[in-house]
């Protein structure tokens, strides 16, 4: 359960890594194109509202310079300064004519023409207008005697603001002032044609009708608004910015935040600039958005963002986890592989070591039994040697034999005497002949152990492989000289025993030669030939005692060769149980690792 919740424990941290790895990306491209695109979009709204409000400032600006070249046009009408045509015109013919510019007329709803005292000559259709000296633009006209705009105020007929236009209207005989003349346009008039432009303007979003228009005076009034509740209150106190941006007098956008309801507005600036020619009014317009409206898109497009993230993410973090569920399925097996494989390799190094911990023991075994078979070898040396010197005596003792033989030829008288010494010699012999036949049973068994040695070496250069193949020759070449010195050996007992049988007839002869001198002759005959088949016997085991010394310094020379190797061999076993324990110590450590590997995976 420990290494199912380990495993499930990386397959989650590679899932959430994949996914964060695939998912990041696609986030910040996203959240880099909201950016870019939102601040896109807010200079986007902001210029156009700003358009917008230039535009109305604008229309403002041409309607106040229409008025102004208006009420111009009008002072200078026959029938008010042309003395003769006014007489000739009566006051109804003058009315008509006013009347008809008003009708023909964009936005005129009255116009009047006062004395210089005030009173009301003149005028169109309508309610009775009256005290007409007292208004501020027929002050302005009298004191300056040019055409003049002013604020905007309300009408004392139907309570609207209007805009009034006044011009002094100058005799063209004398070029004196006669009269006033103003004309009057409701703001109704512009409000009218402000909603025909937004119309047109923002007929494609739905946020941008419910954009908010005010007209403020010169003074921070509203006289022009969307709302009509708006009309007269004081932008000051609605847009805390605003006595800065009047200030200014530059368009500009912030973003207000009502103090009541705590609403984001978009607030676009922008003056009402007239010509030279026009009084400075410092008239200026506001367009209202709520946020919510103009940056509505904004809004969309992030939704379009989340959701195509959102999709991308889902998709990517199913691909994701697929292919890291798949992944950490082959890592797991793989390390499972790993694991198996490296217990698996642990238990053949462990038998390894203990196969080569055997083979350095036999070997040890086999270097301590080289050395006493070297040191046997070197004692069969010496016997060898002893025995030829024994040998090469029995020769000698052999030539006496013959020189005896010889003399009892020459002296047979004196042939008892000798006998005793013959037969003394005869039993000297015997015990040369019986040491030599203990040599040469000793160089037999010698040779037997060397052979059985030889084997066991072989065997154990077998087991040794590779490293104890010249210890295999070694071992093969004593074995044949083992053969050698046995078969040698069977021949020194061959004549050993030719030589009893030969002592024995020579005892028999002495014994009868006491008996009867007549044969003596003959028996010394006979005793001289075999004291020549002796010596050449003796001879003979001389040379294969010789033969056998040789071959046994040679032996104890090869047996040298063979502890050599055998030392040689039990480094290179010690090295290879060195190797094995540092093999088995690397197993182990790989062990350890696949096995941390697999708690991890």
């Amino acid at each position: 359960m420990i290494k199912k919740s380990k495993n499930w424990s990386l397959r989650i941290k590679a899932v959430v890594f994949a996914i964060a790895l695939s998912t990041i990306p696609v986030i910040l491209t996203g959240a880099m194109t909201y950016l870019f695109a939102t601040e896109n979009l807010t200079d986007c709204v902001i210029k156009y509202q700003e358009s917008r409000a230039i535009s109305t400032a604008n229309e403002v600006s041409n309607l106040l310079f229409e008025r102004y070249l208006d009420v111009q046009n009008l002072a200078s009408l026959g029938i008010l300064n042309d003395p003769r045509v006014s007489k000739t015109t009566s006051t109804s013919q003058k009315q008509a004519l006013l009347d008809k510019y008003v009708k023909q007329g964009e936005g005129y709803d009255s116009i009047a023409v006062a004395d210089l005292q005030g009173n009301t000559i003149l005028q169109s259709s309508g309610e009775p207008i009256t005290d007409l000296g007292k208004r501020d633009y027929f002050q302005e006209v009298i004191k300056t005697n040019r055409p003049t705009i002013v604020q905007p105020r309300k009408s004392f007929i139907n309570g609207e603001y209007a805009i009034f236009a006044a011009a002094p209207v100058v005799d063209i005989n004398t070029g004196k002032t006669i009269a006033v003349i103003r004309t009057r346009t409701p703001t109704s008039y512009l409000e009218q044609s402000f909603d025909e432009n937004q119309d047109k303007l923002t007929k494609d979003s739905e946020g941008f009708k419910q954009e908010e228009y005010l007209l403020v005076d010169g003074n921070g009034k509203f006289f022009l608004a969307t709302q009509t509740n708006d009309v007269s209150r004081d932008a000051r106190l609605e847009f805390s910015a605003f006595p800065e941006m009047q200030a200014d007098r530059k368009s500009n956008s912030i973003i207000n935040i009502d103090p009541l309801d705590r609403s984001k507005q978009l607030i676009t600036y922008a003056p009402i600039e007239t010509s030279k020619n026009l009084p400075q009014l410092g008239w200026s317009v506001i367009i209202s958005n709520e946020t919510e409206n103009v940056f509505g898109s904004q809004k969309e497009l992030l939704y379009a963002l989340m959701t195509g993230v959102g999709i991308t993410a889902a998709i990517v973090s199913a691909i994701a986890t697929f292919l890291a569920t798949r992944t950490t399925r082959s890592i797991d097996e793989i390390v499972r592989a790993i694991a198996s494989s490296s217990s698996q390799i642990a238990v053949t190094a462990e038998q390894q070591e203990r196969i080569a911990s055997q083979q350095l023991y036999a070997v040890d075994r086999t270097a301590t039994t080289m050395d006493e078979l070297g040191e046997s070898s070197k004692a069969c040396a010496s016997q060898a040697e002893a025995a030829a010197l024994g040998a090469a005596q029995a020769l000698e003792l052999t030539a006496g034999g013959s020189q005896a033989v010889d003399n009892t030829l020459k002296e047979i008288a004196t042939l008892a005497e000798n006998v005793g010494a013959i037969q003394k010699q005869i039993l000297r012999l015997s015990e040369q002949t019986d040491r030599i036949g203990n040599i040469s049973s000793l160089v037999s068994d010698l040779a037997n152990q060397t052979n059985m040695l030889a084997i066991n070496a072989a065997v154990e250069a077998v087991r040794a492989g590779e490293s104890g193949k010249g210890f295999a020759v070694v071992a093969s070449e004593i074995r044949k000289l083992a053969d050698r010195s046995k078969e040698s050996a069977s021949k020194i007992n061959a004549l050993v025993a030719d030589i009893h049988k030969a002592i024995i007839s020579t005892t028999i002869v002495t014994d009868e030669g006491t008996k009867t001198m007549k044969n003596s002759v003959k028996i010394a005959r006979k005793a001289s030939e075999a004291f020549a088949g002796v010596a050449e016997a003796i001879d003979r085991i001389v040379l294969n005692s010789q033969q056998i010394s040789f071959t046994a310094r040679n032996q104890a020379i090869a047996i040298e060769d063979v502890v050599e190797a055998v030392n040689s061999l039990n480094l290179a076993a010690q090295e290879t149980a060195s190797g094995i324990s540092q093999v088995k110590l690397g197993i182990s450590q790989l062990d350890r690792a696949a096995q941390n590997l697999k708690s991890v995976v």
